[in-house]
């Protein structure tokens, strides 16, 4: 018995659903299924365009993607709005007029390093990466500093609407309450949070799930790290 097929069969005819409607010809049958993975074949128009892997995490019910074998970039791009969309996660459009950070923190070999980027719509406005002195706190301390920088960059460019997407619960939940802080850094956050003249969006997206600017920020604390 194929493991975990109920849930990638269910969240895989959600996937090629949305696939399909934005012009790429997606499909999977009973061949498709591996323990805790679903292989969905791709072709546009004109050719064959390989497959994606969707892995299931029973741990964390959740969902990640895995694009590799597909050379054409624009397909790729298509991909990843698509699967941005099935996990409710699509940004807001360039149009709107509302930013969206995405942040994180990184701890490796004793150096604590943190990252954001800045979009407007898939338009990237803005990156920061970098290392901290404070280790005290390892990666969390990272996490708190790259949203204090993405509130910074919204204040000198006179922005007054953001949504920040983060994996750490306590970005949010420090920031609205829900958890009080415990330590000097934590408390500091916080002040500067409430104190700021900015309507922050807060959603969380779990990491390593395959979205692209989630992991465009992990990839900058990781390089903030190792700086």
């Amino acid at each position: 018995m194929t493991m975990c097929k109920s849930e990638l069969e269910t969240f895989g005819n959600k996937f090629v659903k949305i696939l399909n409607e934005n012009n790429l010809i997606a499909s999977f049958d009973d061949t498709c299924f591996r323990d805790y993975l679903l292989q969905i074949s791709l072709k546009n128009k004109l050719i064959k365009l390989g497959k994606i892997g969707v892995y299931y995490k029973p741990s964390k019910k959740s969902f990640s993607l895995v694009t590799t074998n597909i050379k054409d970039k624009e397909s790729v791009e298509i991909i990843n709005k698509c699967w941005d969309e099935v996990n409710g996660f699509k940004t807001f459009k360039e149009e709107s007029g509302i930013y969206e950070a995405f942040v994180d923190g990184s701890y490796i070999d004793g150096k604590t390093g943190y990252g954001a980027a800045i979009f407007l719509g898939d338009k990237e406005i803005e990156k920061f990466s970098g290392r901290l002195d404070d280790t005290s706190t390892r990666q969390f301390g990272g996490e708190l500093y790259s949203v204090t920088l993405v509130l910074k960059w919204c204040e000198l460019n006179n922005i007054k609407k953001i949504r920040i997407n983060y994996d750490y619960l306590g970005i949010e939940y420090f920031a609205t309450g829900k958890w009080k802080p415990k330590n000097s850094l934590a408390q500091e956050y916080v002040e500067i949070v409430s104190s700021c003249d900015i309507d922050i969006l807060w959603r969380k997206i779990d990491s390593h799930t395959g979205n692209k600017k989630n992991d465009l920020a992990d990839k900058l604390a990781k390089e903030g790290a190792n700086k």
